[in-house]
């Protein structure tokens, strides 16, 4: 018997089982029949929200393909007018925000308005130099050089064609550019440079910083490096393609760039002689003897200074026994005009020249021991040794007069006048310079950027004047490698000029106040001419640009500026006028007129030479 509980089952609970089993079969039945309804419920159920779910998103895309359509202005339904509506309300306010006449919302009211593209945009926006180079370049604008130079002298000669030629002005911060509006955005922009007044386009610089640019020519290929950012530097450096040294140097272009200094010429070779140890010993006797002799010296000189000086001035020249004849030629000529010389006083190198500068009563300091070394002959060509001497006697005399606090004119003996030219360099327009130059005429390269002529200059004295005349007494060595103190004396120029601010002016080759050798050489038919034409009214001609002595005094002869009696050249005076030396010389040997003669047909000349021979090879006669 199976217990239940662990009691015997009885009778009864037999029965009670049996109905048990019965319940419990059906109610599986049930559960069995929902289970299947719930599954098919649930499947048909999951594939009616698939359809409802895919149906609402073609709903979305119908919505999404009638709001563009609508913004589109295809659809012309309630939909389209409302964003139609939106869209031209925003375009209204936009509009009216950034464009200046804007009279309806339509686009098509719009067409005036200046709305640039993007390429003009950028354009107009765009800064000439970019933020790497902001740093010291921030504008620029064109001046014509002629305005340039009206406006600022610089003191160099200008050249040809100023009128037609601009230069470039460069701006190192924004607070520099000009006043005007138009003009600053312009040359900030990268528009075409603007061109400007001088003075309107430097308004605003607290400094400019000046320099002189051109190709000298020969196929040189040049560039410019303006280094911003550097430590400031005040002179240029030259880097050039160089093979060789030295006068055998030359431009090649597989050399590499390296650096050169401002003599070396644009084909390659260097025009600077360095001195060598001779020059060395020479240059030091005389620097000893002159240190040795100077306090004497000054003292003597001051003295005779202080009795021939007019208005603090003086006219000082130097001269040896192989140039004597042109300092009488120079006496003869301006008496000849009614010139008082009082305030002349002339260095002689050697008695002889001392004799004839006292026959001619001219003033004169005369040391022996300084000028011993100088030879009494003239120089056989220009540059050579003895000339190189001469050069040196240049320097010595104008320092002396010049430390001593007088003004002075130094000229060469080969000058005429025409009009006293103290009466130009003492006038009020001439008094902002330091000293004045007469130009060379020369444009070498080793004569840049003044090309000052050495033979006809006017000094201030002043401590500027001062630091460039000791400075040339001490590059003595220099002025005897280079056997002129010509180039030499173009760089002390420059330098003391960039160093001490000496304020330099060179008389301009084109002008007529001060002609020259070159005007007689490169001149003939145009300047010469006039002159011969008597159309011409300048100060002084000074007869430089020749090769020797004999060239000088045939030129000269033929010019009509000769006035020395044959009787008077090479003689001592005492052969000429006996004891009575002082003065006595003007009676014997100058002439009243000029005593002409005929050499070159091919040179200038006041009277018809056609029947002369040519000078230079293939020359054309000057008279017709």
């Amino acid at each position: 018997m199976r217990q239940r509980n662990g009691l015997p089952l009885s009778s009864s609970s037999k029965s009670v089982g049996a109905s048990s089993v019965k319940i419990n079969s059906i109610k599986a039945t049930t559960w069995l029949a929902l289970v299947v309804f719930c599954s098919c419920t649930s499947f048909y159920l999951g594939v009616w929200t698939a359809w409802s779910i895919q149906s609402s998103a073609t709903d979305v895309n119908k919505v999404s393909e009638l709001c563009i359509n609508a913004a589109k202005g295809d659809d012309k339904g309630e939909l389209g007018k409302t964003i139609s509506d939106i869209f031209n309300t925003r375009l209204h306010t936009e509009l009216k925000a950034n464009c200046p006449i804007v009279e309806t919302a339509k686009v098509q009211a719009c067409p005036p308005c200046p709305i640039p593209n993007a390429e003009e945009k950028k354009h107009e926006t765009k800064d000439r130099f970019n933020k790497s180079l902001n740093h010291f370049l921030n504008g620029a604008v064109s001046v014509n050089r002629k305005n340039l130079f009206d406006a600022f002298d610089f003191g160099v000669p200008i050249s040809d064609n100023a009128s037609s030629q601009n230069t470039l002005i460069l701006y190192d911060s924004t607070s520099a550019l000009p006043n005007d509006t138009t003009m600053k955005k312009a040359a900030a922009s990268n528009d075409d440079i603007p061109v400007m007044d001088a003075l309107d386009a430097t308004a605003n610089c607290d400094a400019m910083n000046v320099l002189f640019i051109k190709n000298p020519g020969g196929g040189l290929k040049q560039c410019y490096a303006l280094v911003g950012g550097q430590y400031q530097g005040y002179h240029v450096q030259r880097w050039m393609r160089i093979e060789g040294e030295g006068a055998h140097g030359k431009v090649t272009s597989n050399s590499p760039l390296h650096q050169v200094s401002r003599m070396v010429s644009s084909k390659g070779y260097d025009e600077l002689t360095m001195p060598k140890e001779w020059h060395l010993k020479l240059h030091r006797e005389i620097m000893l003897t002159y240190l040795t002799h100077l306090k004497e010296m000054q003292d003597e000189l001051k003295s005779t200074l202080k009795k021939t000086a007019v208005d603090n001035t003086v006219v000082v020249m130097t001269v040896n026994k192989g140039q004597s004849e042109l300092l009488i030629n120079w006496v003869c000529s301006a008496r000849s005009r009614g010139f008082d010389l009082k305030n002349a006083i002339v260095f002689p190198t050697d008695q002889f020249s001392k004799e004839i500068a006292d026959g001619l009563g001219l003033s004169t300091f005369y040391h022996e021991e300084l000028t011993k070394g100088i030879p009494d002959q003239e120089a056989a060509r220009y540059g050579d040794s003895t000339f190189g001497h001469i050069m040196m006697a240049k320097v010595i005399c104008v320092q002396l007069v010049n430390e001593l606090g007088f003004d002075l004119l130094f000229q060469d003996v080969d000058v005429i006048w025409y009009k006293n030219p103290i009466d130009y360099f003492k006038s009020q327009h001439a008094k902002k310079f330091d000293v004045y130059f007469q130009d060379d005429g020369s444009r070498q390269e080793r004569f840049a950027p003044y090309s000052a002529n050495s033979g006809f200059y006017f000094v201030r004295s002043n401590d500027r004047t001062k630091l460039l005349f000791r400075s040339m007494l001490y590059h003595g060595d220099l002025v005897f490698a280079c056997r002129s103190h010509q180039q030499v004396l173009v760089s002390m120029l420059a330098e003391i000029n960039n160093y001490a601010g000496l304020t330099v002016k060179v008389l301009n080759r084109d002008e007529d106040d001060f002609p020259s050798g070159y005007h007689y050489h490169m001149k003939k038919d145009g300047w010469m001419r006039e002159m011969v034409d008597g159309k011409k009214d300048p100060y002084v001609f000074h007869m430089c640009w020749t090769l020797n002595k004999e060239d000088k005094l045939n030129f000269m002869k033929q010019m009509g500026m000769w006035f020395v009696n044959d009787k008077c050249p090479g003689k001592e005076v005492k052969e000429i006028v006996g004891s009575n030396t002082e003065g006595a010389l003007i009676g014997e040997c100058c002439s009243a007129k000029p005593l002409t003669q005929c050499f070159y047909s091919d040179k200038a000349s006041v009277m018809p030479c056609k029947d002369s021979p040519a000078k230079d090879k293939g020359g054309r006669s000057f008279w017709p």
